[in-house]
């Protein structure tokens, strides 16, 4: 009987929600602030459980930690790398897709967007931003990605859009460009907080 060619099986696909921590720039912990009467890493989390088997939320030490199951804290604070790192040491046998609480205009479009045209043979399937770069807060990070990211982490180099850059990626256009903005003020959260409220009246 003749055998059937191996087939690669598609990693399961877990969500992480990077809480970040105090920020600079807000003067608050973004994770914490309200959009639609919930803060946004609940309003992260809600988002990705539509997509993944399981979604954790990364924190800092010194942060208000969610009241979920699944709250993983990042004692390396290395940024969005080292919270990647971590979700990857809990399970480096499956793909993540992480989104950052920094930004509150992800919708469903584009993680079905993201979701759909996932290329589990690349090392990562992310989206162009407005600059023709990758974006790395709304991504998704196969395991294969693991020991190369563990590398350039080991090495100081923290940046995730630098690894997209340099690395076997596969890159879409954004349905809504729009959503994949970066919301870092309180002058820009005052605005997109009303934005939001307006659009779902």
């Amino acid at each position: 009987m003749a055998l059937l060619p191996d087939t690669e099986v598609t990693p399961p696909l877990w969500g992480l929600v990077l809480g970040g921590g105090q920020s600079t720039r807000m003067g608050t912990d973004k994770a914490w602030l309200q959009y639609s009467d919930q803060p946004q890493w609940k309003r992260s989390y809600e988002l990705l459980q539509r997509y993944c088997e399981c979604v954790y939320v990364s924190v800092n030490p010194e942060q208000q930690r969610p009241s979920v199951q699944n709250c993983q804290v990042d004692f390396c604070q290395k940024g969005p790398m080292g919270g990647l790192l971590t979700a990857f040491g809990t399970n480096s046998s499956v793909a993540w897709l992480i989104l950052a609480v920094d930004m509150p205009l992800v919708q469903h479009v584009t993680l079905e967007s993201l979701v759909q045209n996932r290329k589990p043979a690349s090392l990562a399937t992310a989206f162009s931003g407005a600059d023709a770069l990758p974006e790395p807060l709304v991504t998704i990070y196969e395991p294969r990605s693991f020991s190369l990211i563990r590398l350039l982490f080991e090495k100081n180099h923290l940046s995730l859009r630098k690894f997209l850059t340099t690395s076997d990626v596969t890159l879409l256009c954004p349905p809504q460009p729009s959503e994949l903005i970066s919301v870092d003020t309180p002058e820009a959260y005052r605005y997109w907080k009303e934005q939001l409220a307006s659009s779902s009246c």
